[in-house]
């Protein structure tokens, strides 16, 4: 079946009920100063979103560099979509969203449908006509697994939980840690972790090295890299 009986474009009509508190923009690439949508959330509540800073997009990919070319971009813990959609911007052929909280996935589809490219309705990966997104509805920790089985180009795992100091998630680090040391999957060359500063990583987790670790104020991204 050709990839655009299996896909759609997402209509902004779907999600008439995103409120947006602020708007973000695209920094680099084809849609640069692209206005992206943010979900309203309140920093008590538990579908709050943290949009990621402008100069951690720039840092995070000045490091990729031309790795990000052709290859499959996955934002786990994906809110409304910024990171996949800078990565799509800058010559990534698909982008895959993990996100599983209402408010995020509406405002993520909004983001989506600014864009000309093609929505999947499921995760063919092999699509032709790039670039091409699909979104991925659920917990990242419990959906991750198959899709990166699932996906047969060079890919970066860029993951995003929320930060360690919200409630019930004390022990969000140590998740991803044990995520990372299960993964087996020989197309993933690199792994991204934006998390609290005031935690620290060890220097292999399963078939990863850390590789480098920048800190943003409060935030710090620390990159894995299969087979360093």
């Amino acid at each position: 079946m050709r990839a655009r009986k299996q896909a759609k474009q997402v209509s902004v009509r779907s999600c008439p009920h995103t409120k947006s508190l602020k708007l973000l923009r695209v920094c680099g690439g084809k849609w640069r100063g692209l206005k992206l949508f943010v979900p309203e959330s309140r920093l008590d509540s538990s579908s709050f979103t943290r949009p990621t800073k402008s100069i951690v997009k720039e840092s995070c990919f000045n490091s990729l560099a031309g790795e990000i070319y052709g290859a499959c971009f996955i934002e786990a813990f994906a809110g409304s979509g910024s990171m996949g959609i800078e990565a799509l911007s800058r010559g990534a052929s698909v982008a895959i969203f993990c996100e599983c909280e209402t408010k995020a996935l509406e405002t993520l589809q909004k983001n989506l449908s600014l864009l000309p490219i093609v929505v999947l309705e499921s995760m063919a990966i092999s699509c032709r006509e790039n670039p091409c997104a699909y979104i991925a509805r659920g917990d990242s920790f419990v959906i991750l697994g198959e899709i990166l089985r699932s996906c047969e180009l060079p890919s970066i795992l860029y993951l995003d939980p929320p930060f360690c100091i919200r409630q019930n998630y004390a022990d969000i680090y140590e998740k991803c840690a044990s995520l990372i040391g299960s993964i087996a999957s020989p197309n993933l060359k690199h792994i991204i972790i934006e998390h609290s500063s005031e935690y620290k990583f060890a220097d292999v987790i399963g078939d990863f090295s850390k590789s480098k670790s920048k800190r943003f104020g409060k935030s710090t991204l620390t990159y894995f890299t299969q087979g360093a």
